[in-house]
């Protein structure tokens, strides 16, 4: 069913953010940044980023759907193992199959990957291996100085 045009026509809140990588990640950086050399504003201001970043889940609380710690803000993820490597105030949010969209502002970076079928697997590891390494790859360039 979430392959179906019907279901990507059906535009369902909080369900089906159907998108590409280069708007989502846009987006993000919009919520850190001024883009297009400040002709294009910051969406959102430091002090209200501050608290749309900042966790509302209890500490150590096992997200009962996916049965792992999973930290979430207003509508932001912001504990998430792969991203912990790109600072602590990187926030974002995992998608279905893989997908996924983060921004870290101790890096003024923005990075989304979205996949083109949705997969159901039982376990993070197993929904996306391809993005775990891909987001590992630029946390390697960055240690690297290749991205700055």
């Amino acid at each position: 069913i979430f392959n179906d045009n019907r279901y990507h026509q059906a535009e369902i809140p909080g369900v089906n953010g159907i998108t590409n990588a280069r708007s989502v990640a846009r987006l993000y950086a919009s919520l850190i940044d001024d883009l297009d050399n400040g002709k294009q504003k910051r969406l959102l201001n430091e002090e209200i980023m501050k608290k749309a970043t900042t966790s509302n889940t209890p500490d150590n609380e096992i997200d009962r759907i996916r049965g792992y710690s999973n930290s979430f803000a207003m509508g932001f993820q912001t504990s998430d193992d792969d991203l912990k490597t790109f600072g602590s105030g990187t926030f974002g949010h995992e998608g279905a199959g893989g997908s996924i969209v983060f921004a870290a502002p101790d890096k003024s970076l923005a990075f989304a990957y979205t996949v083109n079928q949705y997969g159901v697997k039982k376990n993070r590891q197993e929904i996306s291996p391809r993005t775990q390494a891909i987001i590992k790859h630029i946390a390697r360039l960055i240690d690297d100085n290749h991205i700055r």
